[in-house]
């Protein structure tokens, strides 16, 4: 059945996927997109963002793409999603949302005014010459804030990369001497929460729904090897995602929370472009539909 309103668009629909050269980690979420698009009676194109697809020349941005109603942007390239901002394009997911879930100190920033809860959180300082020993006496005094164990995060990353648990301060100054050129945080690491997290889906500022990934032989529960079950939100937890879905006033996102040791979640981190295999595949609900829909309603009414 097709979802589109012809009164308000008569003309065949079109739509771009965008993605990011390493293809094959979207290849699912393309793949039923795809599926739930056609049914819909919508034309869709796979589009590799290989650099060529912008460019400014003499003061004008020239893009380099077909014509179409939408963009699903499955990159994180946030200079070519900011420039696409100002087109007539509507982008899933939306590109201020986008740069400020793939850099979680930035979500960090904005969540903490909001009584949030979120986990402890200490930015790296950003440094460009060689780390030698001595300058890193501050590491001792992050273990004793945050206490050890304790995660060092890259600031840009997903499924799991750049995230390193240090057992002891060694631990910690070696791991840090190997990526202090890269933007990262320090976060108290949650033993409760070892090899466990909730993730929740959100579309068109609704939660679907959640579920509990579960790594059995990983600190990191988006790892690979991770499982997951269903999960049913609590009240309290309900209220703390629906005042982050309101707050980014949320298209798309994937919402990941520790459970602290009282049982109570923190936020661990955003992320706009969620994959949603195990989400489906756990749930039997049909996400891509359900995103297709919202896209579809998006356009039409910005067709008016």
């Amino acid at each position: 059945m097709n979802c589109l309103n012809k009164s308000k668009i008569s003309r065949p629909i079109r739509g771009l996927f965008i993605t990011n050269q390493e293809i094959g980690h979207n290849a699912y979420k393309i793949k039923r997109l795809e599926e739930e698009f056609t049914k819909a009676g919508v034309i869709t194109k796979t589009i590799v963002n290989d650099g060529t697809l912008c460019s400014i020349v003499n003061n004008k941005i020239y893009f380099h793409l077909p014509k179409a109603d939408f963009i699903i942007y499955l990159d994180k390239d946030k200079y070519l999603s900011t420039l696409l901002a100002d087109t007539h394009y509507y982008i899933l997911n939306r590109p201020d949302f986008l740069k400020l879930c793939d850099d979680k100190m930035m979500s960090y920033t904005q969540l903490v005014n909001h009584n949030i809860p979120i986990v402890d959180t200490i930015p790296a300082p950003l440094v460009y010459h060689k780390i030698v020993d001595a300058d890193t006496p501050f590491l001792e005094t992050i273990a004793s804030r945050l206490g050890l164990p304790l995660v060092v995060k890259k600031v840009y990353g997903s499924l799991g990369e750049g995230v390193f648990l240090a057992n002891n301060i060694a631990e910690l100054k070696k791991i840090y001497s190997d990526l202090y050129r890269f933007p990262l945080v320090f976060q108290k690491y949650i033993h409760s929460s070892k090899g466990v997290s909730l993730r929740v889906l959100v579309i068109n500022r609704q939660i679907v729904g959640a579920i509990k990934r579960i790594n059995d032989t990983d600190f990191r529960s988006n790892a690979i090897n991770s499982r997951s079950e269903l999960y049913s939100l609590k009240t309290n937890e309900k209220k703390i995602i629906k005042k982050i879905i309101k707050l980014f006033q949320i298209d798309y996102a994937g919402l990941d929370f520790a459970f602290d040791e009282d049982g109570s979640i923190r936020l661990l981190e955003m992320n706009s472009n969620a994959f949603f295999e195990q989400f489906e595949k756990t749930t039997g609900i049909n996400v891509a539909s359900l995103i297709v829909k919202m896209v579809l309603k998006k356009v039409t009414n910005h067709e008016k």
